[in-house]
């Protein structure tokens, strides 16, 4: 069997799943390259020639695991994020393209402000809440080595997949990993707090689609109305040094809310809000007076 008819039949397996076709194309390629170890360029030369024996059995298990609706990411254990791969295990939420603006603005904001928290060490001192595979932090200190950032998650198996990536990408000795609650525990101050709290409602499970029901329930779901973390995380802005800044995502529809919840605390202030590729309010960027 040419490699082509390979790919066509497991494509047809992921389609018949209920996978959208072009869904369906990307992952099998992905699948064949990633287990082949072939850039798209050499996949796309060989279609024609027998499919390489060293394709099975792996490439049909991850086929049946994705028939089931398990994201790629968890079948391959690698997601692109920032511009690097990541591991991701089922202890840790998927990174999102939109979730790459919160590592924009933080670090667009920690170029331009000095360091003000760090005791004249020159060092920006930054925190990640609930850190999952530590894409944000780990990113967050690739771009700026003046900076220590303090990444708390209260998931141990979370954060051994986020040291793992802090190894990874050659930052571990500027990213401290915290088993906490939001920063409970933690010594201020900050810089900067960056936060992607759980923001979906506990209602709304039913309307997801089954691919993320295999995330962890912890890192998606808010309370009844999405707005448990996304207070908890406000009431770390107290850590912030004034005029600090608390760079946080949050659900689509949710932004009157977070004014509403700012209009309790004067000292906060929302500087903007950010939208993302599909115009939706997506990151907030709150400064400490």
């Amino acid at each position: 069997m040419t490699l082509h008819k390979a790919l066509a039949g497991a494509r047809e397996r992921l389609v018949s799943a209920g996978i959208s076709r072009d869904e369906a194309s990307i992952d099998v390629d992905l699948y064949a390259r990633t287990i082949l170890e072939w850039d798209r360029a050499t996949l796309l030369s060989e279609l024609q020639q027998p499919a390489p024996t060293s394709l099975e059995p792996m490439f049909s298990e991850w086929v049946a695991r994705r028939e089931l609706h398990e994201p790629s990411a968890y079948i391959i254990g690698i997601r692109e994020f920032w511009g690097l791969d990541l591991e991701v295990t089922p202890a840790v939420l998927i990174p999102r393209p939109e979730t790459e603006l919160i590592v924009e603005e933080a670090t667009a904001l920690l170029r331009t402000n000095p360091p003000t928290s760090a005791a004249g060490r020159g060092m920006h001192r930054v925190a990640d809440v609930g850190t999952g595979s530590g894409c944000v932090a780990i990113s967050i200190a690739t771009e700026l080595p003046e900076c220590h950032v303090i990444a708390s998650d209260i998931s141990p198996d979370a954060l051994a997949v986020a040291r793992r990536n802090a190894l990874r990408h050659g930052v571990a000795s500027r990213v401290e990993f915290v088993e906490t609650s939001y920063l409970n525990g933690v010594a201020g101050p900050f810089d900067l707090i960056a936060a992607n709290p759980p923001y979906v409602k506990d209602g709304d499970r039913r309307a997801l689609g089954r691919g993320v029901l295999y995330e962890p329930a912890v890192a998606l779901f808010g309370g009844s109305q999405g707005l448990r973390d996304i207070s908890g995380v406000l009431a770390t802005t107290d850590l912030l040094v004034p005029g600090g800044y608390l760079v946080m995502e949050f659900g689509l529809g949710q932004e009157e809310d977070v004014i509403a919840l700012l209009k309790t605390r004067s000292d906060l202030h929302l500087e903007k809000v950010r939208c993302d590729l599909q115009g939706i309010d997506r990151t907030a960027i709150i400064r400490r007076r």
